[in-house]
């Protein structure tokens, strides 16, 4: 279960800092001249409902890989493994291919909105509906352990992505923002993609 906890952590901590899941909040929230209070109320909004919607089809496939694990024994030291460094080197050759020119920004609709119900509003349902495949994947193995891996996972998912998101925007309002954060933008699944190699690296060197 150790090494399902910290590679949920790990998972969570990097896709939090990915600067499309928060810097737009940032901007959105001076451009708005909202307070620190509102944006940051905004901000836990927005990321619930981002890994509601990751934790909901994450379920589904945990629950995959506790039933296969339950008959066949061998995919918690094989195929679980597998899957997620087939996943890492998927991730990482499309980022090659893209060159780094693929665009992930969650919250092209929502600034056309004008009031700030408006604005979050658009910005809930636009996270809502992108849940993150990077951070699903790791239901398998997690699913494995039953619904104490899956729930270990979940809760990790929701409070470090929410948790880091908080404070990097309240950071970023703060005027730190100004870090250069283009190249962990546009080579996130490469990032990615190389953690869930790691991982599969690891649970087949402990088991």
């Amino acid at each position: 279960m150790w090494q399902i906890i910290s590679g949920s952590l790990l998972l969570s901590l990097v896709h939090a800092a990915i600067p499309n899941h928060w810097l737009p909040i940032v901007a959105i929230g001076k451009s708005q001249r909202w307070t620190m209070r509102e944006t940051l109320n905004a901000t836990a909004l927005i990321g619930a409902a981002h890994i509601a919607s990751t934790i909901v089809v994450g379920v589904l496939i945990g629950l995959a890989g506790f039933k296969l694990s339950s008959s066949h024994a061998e995919i918690t030291h094989w195929v679980a493994p597998a899957v997620l460094a087939l996943l890492g080197l998927i991730f990482i050759v499309s980022d090659v291919v893209s060159h780094g020119n693929h665009h992930h920004d969650h919250f092209d609709d929502a600034k056309a909105g004008r009031s700030k119900r408006a604005i979050i509003g658009s910005m809930v349902l636009a996270m809502f509906f992108s849940p993150c495949i990077e951070l699903e994947v790791y239901f398998l193995p997690a699913g494995t352990f039953g619904w104490q891996g899956i729930a270990a996972t979940s809760a990790i998912y929701l409070a470090v992505t929410v948790g880091t998101m908080l404070m990097l925007v309240y950071v970023g309002t703060k005027g730190l923002n100004r870090l250069n954060w283009h190249i962990f933008e546009h080579h996130q699944k490469t990032v990615t993609g190389t953690i869930l190699i790691a991982l599969a690296a690891l649970s087949f060197l402990i088991d």
